[in-house]
C-alpha cells in the first residue's frame, strides 16, 4: 500500500462511519485508479483532474476504494446477460471547500467528477481482479463473466440527478453497481451519500465498448 493510500485509510478510519465501511468482514481497500501510481512512479492513468489539479487540502485531499469480497456473490451470469467479478465498489472522497459552486456546496459538475471516477473504478478494479485471478492455477471465472482482457470501456453518457447540496468540507461515499451488460453496452447505478445515508446525487450510468485494438 503506497503512503498517499495509507494517509487516506488513517482519516478515514478516525471517522466512526467511515470505519464501520471499511472494517465490514470480507472488505477489499484499494487505491483509486486516479490516485494510482506504477513502480516507476508515474500515473497509472492519465487522469489529472483528482489526481493532480484537485489532490489538495483545500480540494480533494483524500480518497479511498473499497469493495465486498466477490467469491460469495450469487448472481449468476449468462452469454446474454454478463456479469462482474465485483458487482459493486464505493470510493471515499473527503471534499474540502475548492470544489464548491454556488452558494457554498459542491459543484454540480463536480458531483459528476465524482460519480464518473466512481463508476470507471468499479470497471478497472475488475478488470485488476481478473488479471490476477487469472495468474492462480486452476482459477476458471464464474458463469457469464465479462471477459474484460480484451476490451476497454468508456463513458458514453450520465443521467445525474441532484438531490440536495452539499455543504463541504464534508465526507461521502460513491457506490457504483452493475445494473446490466447489453451487447457492448454497460449501465451502471451510481449514489452519492453520507454516513447518514442522506443522498445527495444519484446517477444512471452509459458506458461502451471497443476492443483493445481499436483504441
Amino acid at each position: 500500500m503506497n503512503p498517499t493510500t495509507q494517509k487516506a485509510e488513517q482519516r478515514f478510519r478516525s471517522i466512526p462511519w467511515c470505519a464501520a465501511l471499511l472494517d465490514r468482514p470480507g472488505t477489499t481497500i484499494f487505491t483509486p485508479s486516479c490516485r494510482l501510481v506504477d513502480a516507476s512512479g508515474l500515473p497509472a492513468s492519465q487522469d489529472q483532474i483528482l489526481r493532480k489539479s484537485l489532490n489538495n487540502s483545500d480540494a480533494v485531499p483524500h480518497c479511498l476504494g473499497f469493495y465486498q469480497d466477490p467469491a460469495g456473490s450469487s448472481t449468476p451470469g449468462s452469454p446474454e446477460h454478463p456479469r462482474l467479478l465485483i458487482n459493486s465498489s464505493s470510493t471515499i472522497f473527503d471534499l474540502q471547500p475548492g470544489v464548491n459552486g454556488y452558494h457554498g456546496s459542491t459543484h454540480g459538475g463536480f458531483m459528476a467528477v465524482l460519480i464518473d471516477d466512481s463508476m470507471g473504478g468499479l470497471i478497472y478494479h475488475n478488470f485488476v481482479l481478473q488479471m490476477q485471478k487469472q495468474q492462480e492455477p486452476g482459477w476458471n471465472p464464474p458463469p457469464g463473466t465479462l471477459d474484460l482482457s480484451k476490451i476497454q470501456y468508456f463513458t458514453a453518457g450520465m443521467n445525474i440527478r441532484l438531490e440536495k447540496p452539499l455543504r463541504t468540507p464534508a465526507v461521502v461515499v460513491v457506490t457504483s453497481t452493475l445494473n446490466r451488460v447489453e451487447g457492448r453496452k454497460m449501465y451502471l447505478d451510481v449514489v452519492v451519500e453520507d454516513g447518514n445515508g442522506t443522498k445527495y446525487a444519484t446517477c444512471e450510468g452509459l458506458w461502451m465498448s471497443l476492443p483493445n485494438q481499436k483504441i
